[in-house]
């Protein structure tokens, strides 16, 4: 399995209903039930299973109330995705939501998928 097989987007500060036309805006594309198709990948944006309220870890993201799920439908999606998945957190953080990627090219992605970005002040964007 690739590296580039999946990945999990976590919200905070936005509902998934929110979040759908945010991302529908920046594809043009169009939702069927909760999922679009774009550049070979399924994005699915709904309410997290796993979703818990918690003020003693206000930062634990995989318990935040959105989820974006991203996962190539095509070998096109796998060439296509760290393009998306930054294109949707940057749309996110500008948007004034917290999010973090889950995924296994973390690394790959601004701010390491959000995850450096938990705790700080501000949108502060990384230096080129």
């Amino acid at each position: 399995m690739s590296r580039y097989s999946y990945c999990r987007i976590l919200v905070k500060g936005l509902r998934a209903e929110d979040v759908h036309p945010l991302v529908r805006g920046l594809f043009e594309g169009t939702f069927e039930m909760h999922t679009m198709t774009v550049d070979g990948l399924d994005v699915e944006v709904r309410r997290n299973p796993d979703l818990q309220e918690s003020a003693e870890f206000p930062d634990d993201f995989v318990l935040w109330p959105v989820q974006v799920e991203i996962e190539p439908v095509t070998p096109r999606g796998e060439d296509s995705m760290v393009e998306t998945v930054t294109r949707i957190l940057e749309a996110l953080w500008e948007a004034k939501a917290q999010a973090v990627a889950a995924c296994d090219f973390e690394d790959e992605l601004p701010w390491d998928g959000g995850v450096r970005r938990l705790g700080t002040a501000g949108p502060t964007w990384p230096s080129a």
